[in-house]
């Protein structure tokens, strides 16, 4: 939340300050948060997409790479990452059902924030991935399963200093 927050408060004009955090099973989103005079802002959820694991009981970052990585042998402490293979599995083939998990009919009028942490793209690409996003949710408004207490939607990661919200 707070990494969202610094990324939001540096580019937009509302102010994100402080977030208060609800229990699990509350029917809340995952925090409420507040201005500088202390009203409510917007209520967020917040989650991330991860690479799918290449192994059944991931243990490590090799186990998340999409693509072939061996270590230095004069260094091993160096992981060479072989981006010229084709990758073990499509980038955000976990997207659709991470949006799916977190749209909700029963929260008060919320934002979805998505932290990418896809190991299988070249970064930044946030563009890229609120375009993915805006797809997903426009055939989810066309069949009318989008909740209408949905209000915006953004993404970020650590490696792009701006948070992009989804069209």
């Amino acid at each position: 939340m707070g990494s969202f927050a610094t990324r939001f408060n540096k580019y937009y004009a509302t102010q994100l300050i402080w977030a208060f955090h609800h229990p699990p099973n509350t029917k809340r989103a995952d925090f409420s948060v507040y201005g500088r005079d202390r009203s409510l802002v917007c209520d967020i959820e917040v989650t991330s997409v991860w690479s799918k694991p290449t192994v059944k009981n991931p243990k490590g970052y090799e186990d998340f790479s999409p693509y072939p990585i061996y270590r230095d042998p004069s260094d091993p402490t160096i992981a060479h990452i072989d981006i010229n293979q084709r990758p073990k599995n499509q980038p955000y083939s976990t997207l659709k059902r991470v949006i799916e998990m977190h749209l909700r009919d029963d929260y008060p009028p919320y934002w979805l924030v998505i932290w990418d942490n896809e190991h299988g793209v070249s970064k930044p690409n946030l563009d890229e991935l609120a375009l993915l996003v805006g797809k997903i949710l426009e055939t989810k408004r066309q069949r009318g399963n989008l909740p209408p207490n949905l209000q915006q939607v953004w993404v970020f990661d650590e490696n792009d200093p701006k948070a992009r919200q989804v069209q």
